[in-house]
């Protein structure tokens, strides 16, 4: 009689471990599978650009941020910017945050915002535009700009300038460059926090911290926890501006990297597939840390399971020893993923804190050329353009 029920429990959690992964996979052949991302300025022979947590902080406070104006990112970078403004990312204030009806009043209104506190220090004008101190206070200045992406340019102690300057005392062309400035160069930027194309890593955190959305009260009004976002997709379509070696060619990969290293755009894809995934989990791991409500779990956690599932499909057509640790770690969590636990916040940090030391070390040791077999799965990702973009510039 004991064993009769000790099979009958094994079987039990087998069944219920596999109705989890079935809902991972669901999740993600739903479309519901998450990966960000956005090429950068100027960008560096490797993979491997990371900058500290103390640089990623001092980017990210609104007091660094200058504004496509301000900035004169127009000056060099023209194509990019005329790019930008045909987006959703240029237009997010005016859809999002000016309009204080529908859905932007409903979740304004289930936090305690009003219209003018909107385009304020918003929880709202975090995702929806760019934040700047005028005037003594935090003001929306743009939409989703370029140091949204890119880090905040923060002036003369910031990235902006010296990332165009190619000597130290003289204006000379970026070919003329000795190899010693180029490295002090890139090193004193990407301590500054900017996050140039060749960090795909820091640009896909950048995307997803808005893309996957973790607050409680927000999400209990009817906001998405998750937008129908991937890294990949959308870097290809809409968002694409590679015009750094050519400024009338939007190249399919960032120009100076191809040039400088005869890098292809099918390896950059790889890249930005595996390694947009790998921080769609991270993300969603970390926001699962702190998710406490039942209601919401389970939309936190199906993301999980849908990144998860991806990377399983991954390693099995190209494994790798990253891919195979990351799904070692995270497939055994699934038989309570989906049920709020004390120790949750400190399962899901771990996790979250090996999974990005998986992803960084997978983006130093890999430069695509070798994944040809996920080919067949990116290519279900056609370039996105949204439905205004869409109308406005391809339907004739």
């Amino acid at each position: 009689m004991n064993y009769a029920r000790l099979r009958l429990r094994c079987f039990k959690s087998l069944f219920f471990l596999s109705l989890f992964l079935l809902a991972g996979l669901i999740l993600q052949f739903s479309g519901t599978s998450l990966s960000p991302r956005m090429s950068a300025a100027e960008p560096e022979d490797t993979q491997a650009a990371y900058v500290s947590a103390s640089a990623v902080k001092r980017a990210d406070q609104t007091e660094h941020i200058m504004g496509v104006t301000a900035a004169d990112c127009k000056k060099c970078h023209p194509s990019e910017v005329a790019t930008w403004m045909k987006t959703v990312h240029f237009q997010s204030p005016e859809l999002r945050l000016y309009k204080f009806d529908g859905n932007t009043k409903k979740y304004a209104t289930a936090m305690g915002l009003t219209s003018a506190e909107m385009l304020g220090d918003s929880l709202c004008a975090d995702c929806h535009g760019t934040k700047a101190v005028r005037d003594g206070q935090v003001k929306v200045i743009s939409g989703v700009s370029c140091e949204k992406c890119h880090g905040a340019a923060g002036g003369e102690e910031g990235w902006l300038n010296r990332h165009q300057s190619y000597h130290a005392s003289m204006p000379i062309p970026r070919a003329q460059e000795t190899a010693a400035h180029r490295a002090a160069r890139l090193e004193f930027c990407d301590q500054a926090g900017m996050r140039r194309s060749s960090n795909i890593y820091g640009l896909s955190k950048a995307c997803f911290k808005c893309h996957l959305v973790g607050n409680e009260k927000l999400i209990a009004a009817g906001h998405k926890a998750a937008s129908a976002f991937d890294f990949v997709s959308w870097t290809s379509g809409e968002l694409k501006h590679n015009f750094l070696v050519d400024k009338t060619t939007n190249a399919d990969a960032p120009s100076l990297w191809m040039e400088r290293t005869g890098g292809k755009p099918e390896d950059r894809r790889r890249m930005k597939y595996v390694i947009g995934t790998l921080v769609q989990l991270e993300t969603a791991l970390r926001l699962r840390a702190q998710t406490t409500n039942p209601a919401v779990i389970p939309q936190i956690s199906g993301v999980i399971a849908a990144a998860n599932g991806q990377l399983t499909q991954m390693n099995a057509l190209a494994p790798t020893s990253e891919l195979q640790a990351v799904t070692a770690l995270i497939t055994p969590m699934f038989g309570t993923l989906f049920a709020p636990l004390p120790t949750d916040k400190e399962t899901y940090s771990q996790a979250a804190d090996k999974v990005g030391e998986l992803a960084r070390q997978f983006a130093e040791q890999h430069d695509g050329s070798k994944f040809a077999s996920l080919d067949a799965m990116i290519n279900r990702l056609p370039p996105h353009y949204s439905q205004q973009y869409q109308e406005k510039y391809l339907k004739k």
